[in-house]
């Protein structure tokens, strides 16, 4: 579990850092953050040495309407939950048929 734990905050702090690199270029280049490649950060950071100065990162065309709802596409299934074990089921199911 402390393995698990330690990795899940390696991720967050990789994807911070990312961030906070896209943060500094959407400064530098005069563009809101959400327009940074968060990939050419990641490559940026991947690919850079110590010390290495920030260069221009690819800037996302702007997309305006891209907002999507969130809904569900389907519904939920009309059948009943599981609420005995699945051999009861069974059992209960041969035996109805045997009856009709």
């Amino acid at each position: 579990m402390a393995g698990v734990t330690k990795e899940l905050l390696m991720f967050v702090l990789a994807y911070n850092l990312v961030r906070l690199v896209m943060q500094e270029a959407a400064g530098r280049q005069g563009v809101a953050v959400d327009r940074i490649s968060f990939i050419d950060a990641l490559r940026w950071l991947t690919e850079s040495r110590a010390g290495a100065r920030l260069g221009k990162l690819v800037v996302n065309r702007d997309r305006a309407g891209r907002a999507e709802p969130r809904v569900r596409k389907r519904r939920p299934k009309s059948f009943p939950l599981m609420t005995r074990p699945r051999s009861q089921l069974r059992e209960a199911l041969l035996k109805s048929k045997e009856a009709a």
